[in-house]
Order: structure tokens, then C-alpha cells, then sequence
């Protein structure tokens, strides 16, 4: 899925609940991880034997095949060695449940915890991910030693406008042995965001709207609890519209086929979090109401609005929507190893043309070029005057992903300075968001 938007100056955005944290993103985690973690703290911070057979009774799914005794045992080794560090511990997603992170003191402690919606099926250490630290010098040889342990994609480094590395690591496509290069095209989960922005500051600079139009102005028919809803709100996460309007009968919450019509319909009709500019949550929801908006306002289709203004005066000619190949070839591509594939190979033009579930907020490829081009163009002046181009020069922190096996992350401060990562096979997600980590403090401790 497309659903992964970060944008900080401080890398993930956290979501507090109780005395400590987690890096669930946009809606929190599910409900019966909530629960979970409830439980966990009720179990971590009693002093009483009994919250352990307590524990086990109310919270871990029950299994002949474990004896009763030692899961007690083990229960009360791993309460020991956690020590009354709840106080502050992050909670982070994993594959098979969520990863509890004690670092408030060495050692660091990294505890897996297995559930599912039936409650909690296991609980073990585990190793931490190997320390990431770049410098200058040895940034080729951290991706050198990614890449052997099955990480895959493209890294561009620039420090004082010098480019400090650039260049492909790993496998595009395993099964033809093609590596990447820095032309390789991979998806780009919800990037398309900075797009669709991008077309609404242009639209304000012609005259055309402006952000603190309400949205009845362009559509019809808008229920009364959102008639107060500006285009500001749509575009700084205060429209009060959840985050995503798929339904159980769409076979994928990305790539099942809606046309504009229906994405407007379910929008408009959701159930809104809050009052519109009353609090902030983010909402890809509201960048594909933006998307039709543009469609509105300017007569084109979404696309070729953004190829016309965007991304041919740019010179960006490798980015498309999915299902379009474009004049490129099948070895062009990077092949997504996620926990979902679409389409032999897992490849952006095999999987379908881009739904209205996710139009404006994902949905399209490109290449760590046009990505630099296109943010280039942005900050130049030749596109968007003085006040509107002015949100592309803040420092920010962004990590677009899929589940299909891409990630995005990058890194941009008002100095010039900046990162990207491309993956396609994002390995171990502990050590992915190592990674990510640490290219953030090094862009953010280079001093001019």
C-alpha cells in the first residue's frame, strides 16, 4: 500500500499514548494492538506475582503446545530483565507484531512481541539492528555492507553543494541479475503529495483559487459539515477527513480501480475526525480531493496537468503513473521484494492504471533524478513565485513506503544539504529504520 507519509524536521512523526511512544503512523495503531500494549504495560509494571499467571490467562493465546510452567518461567525472566524500564520505551511496528525498545539505559533492549487481532502469541529478545554512523569517507562502504545483507536500491548524498556519493546498490531485478543504477525507476509511495501541492500554489499564483476558498465553490452537493473546509485545510492536514476511503469491497485498499466521481463521492460523504481547522491529522483523503480540485480548475486530467507545468519544463521524463510504461523497458524498472506483490514482476506498469483511492497522494514512479530535478524546479523561481515556492525550501524529513517493497526516504535542509534513499528490498525493517536515522543526523549535523 501507498500509505506511508512522514514529514518532519525530526524523522517520524510520534504519536503519544499514555507515559510512552510509538511510530504508528497517521491513524495510530490498530485497536487490538492498542489493546495489546495495554496489556504489556499492566504486565511490565505490577509488582504482584500474580500479574504474571494474569497475564497469561487474559492476554496470550492459548497453545497445547506450550507448557504452562515454563512460558511462566520465561514470562518472569524476561519481567526481570526488563527492570521497571517502561517509563520510557518506544513501541515500533514489526512483521509479525509490534518491537518494544527499551533505551533509556544500556543495555539497550529489544523485546519482539507476536499477535494478532486473537491477542499475543510470544514474547523474545532480540538482537538490535547493527549501528549505522556516516561520515564523509565511508558512506559507499555502509551501502556496500547493506547490499550484501539483501538491502537493495539507490543513495544520493550532498553536503555544501558537493555530492558526496551517488550510485545504485543491490539488485533491481534479481532474476535477470540487474543491479540498480541511479537511472533506475522505483515507486514512490505517497511522494506524488509534494505534486499535488505544488499544483495548488500554482493555481493560487494564476488567479485561478485560492487556499482559503471553501470547497463548496468547486463542488456540488458538499454536506454541511464540510462546507466550512478551505483548500488550506485540505492541503495542512486540517480538513478533519480520515486518513484513507477505501471499503471492504475493494480487493486492495491502493490499486483497486475507482474513477474521479466515486473518489469525490466517498470523500465528501466520510465522517469527519473534527471540525475542519479545528486540529491537525494528516489525510491522503484530502490530497485526492486536491487532485480532483486541479482537474476541475484547470480542464486537464490530473497527469497531464503536472506534465505540462511540472515535469516536462523540468526535464523529469521518467516519472508516470502506474500501468503507463511510458518508452521504457522492462530492466528500466526496480522489482519491489515486499510482503505483497502485484504482477510478474512486481513492477509499477503491471499494476494497473492509478486508482482514485490513492490519485494525488501515490500512485506514480520516478527516478532519484527526476526527484532532484523536480524539487530543483520548485526552488528555482521559474515555476512558482517568491511566496509560493517558499514551502519547498523548508527543512523537512520525508518516508513514503509501500508494501510492495519500496521505500523513500529523504532528507532536505534550507542550506542545500540533503539525502535521498531509494529501496526496493528493504531488508530488515529494524536496520531500514537504522539506516534512515542516520542519514538524517548526518545531513542534520554538517555545518556549513
Amino acid at each position: 500500500m501507498d500509505r506511508l507519509r512522514h514529514t518532519s524536521i525530526l524523522f517520524i512523526a510520534i504519536l503519544f499514548i499514555g507515559n510512552f511512544h510509538t511510530t504508528y503512523a497517521q491513524n495510530g495503531p490498530p485497536k487490538h494492538v492498542q489493546q495489546a500494549i495495554q496489556e504489556l504495560k499492566t504486565f511490565f509494571t505490577s509488582n504482584s506475582d500474580a500479574a504474571i499467571s494474569s497475564f497469561i490467562d487474559q492476554s496470550i493465546v492459548p497453545s497445547e503446545d506450550v507448557d504452562q510452567q515454563q512460558l511462566a518461567k520465561r514470562l518472569r525472566d524476561i519481567k526481570t530483565k526488563i527492570n521497571n524500564r517502561w517509563k520510557n520505551v518506544a513501541i515500533r511496528p514489526d512483521s509479525e507484531g509490534i518491537l518494544l525498545i527499551f533505551s533509556d539505559r544500556n543495555p539497550i533492549i529489544h523485546l519482539k512481541v507476536i499477535l494478532d487481532q486473537n491477542g499475543i502469541y510470544d514474547l523474545h529478545f532480540v538482537d538490535p539492528p547493527e549501528p549505522i554512523t556516516f561520515t564523509k569517507t565511508n558512506i559507499g562502504d555502509v551501502f556496500g555492507k547493506l547490499a550484501a545483507k539483501g538491502f537493495s536500491g539507490v543513495a544520493y548524498f550532498q553536503i555544501d553543494g558537493d555530492v558526496l556519493y551517488k550510485q545504485g546498490f543491490g539488485m533491481a531485478n534479481k532474476s535477470l541479475d540487474i543491479a540498480n543504477t541511479t537511472e533506475t525507476i522505483f515507486a514512490i509511495g505517497s511522494r506524488p503529495i509534494d505534486f499535488t501541492k505544488a499544483s495548488i500554489y500554482l493555481l493560487e499564483q494564476q488567479g485561478t483559487i485560492s487556499q482559503d476558498d471553501t470547497i463548496d465553490q468547486y463542488f456540488e452537493d458538499v454536506p454541511s459539515d464540510k462546507q466550512t473546509m478551505t483548500i488550506r485545510h485540505l492541503m495542512s492536514g486540517q480538513s478533519g477527513l480520515p486518513d484513507f476511503f477505501d471499503t471492504q469491497d475493494d480487493w486492495d485498499p491502493d490499486l483497486a480501480w475507482i474513477n474521479h466521481e466515486t473518489a469525490e463521492q466517498r470523500i465528501l460523504s466520510e465522517e469527519l475526525l473534527f471540525e475542519p481547522g479545528t486540529d491537525r491529522r494528516h489525510s491522503h483523503a484530502a490530497f485526492g480531493l486536491l487532485a480532483a480540485l486541479v482537474e476541475r480548475v484547470s480542464g486537464q486530467s490530473y497527469v497531464n496537468f503536472l506534465d505540462d507545468y511540472f515535469f516536462e519544463p523540468a526535464g523529469m521524463n521518467h516519472t508516470n503513473e502506474y500501468g503507463v510504461a511510458a518508452d521504457h523497458e522492462l530492466k528500466d524498472f526496480a522489482v519491489g521484494y515486499g510482503s505483497q506483490s502485484v504482477g510478474l514482476p512486481n513492477i509499477p506498469p503491471n499494476w494497473g492504471p492509478t486508482s482514485w483511492l490513492i490519485k494525488g497522494s501515490g500512485g506514480m514512479y520516478s527516478t532519484l533524478g527526476d526527484l532532484l530535478k523536480f524539487y530543483d524546479f520548485m526552488r528555482s523561481g521559474e515555476v512558482l513565485d517568491d511566496e509560493h515556492h517558499k514551502p519547498f525550501e523548508q527543512p523537512s524529513v520525508n518516508l513514503d513506503g509501500s508494501v510492495r517493497g519500496f521505500e523513500l526516504f529523504s532528507v532536505y535542509l534550507s542550506n542545500g544539504n540533503q539525502a535521498y534513499i531509494f529501496l526496493n528490498n528493504p531488508g530488515d525493517r529494524q536496520q531500514m529504520r537504522t539506516l534512515f536515522r542516520a542519514a538524517e543526523e548526518f545531513i542534520l549535523n554538517q555545518k556549513k
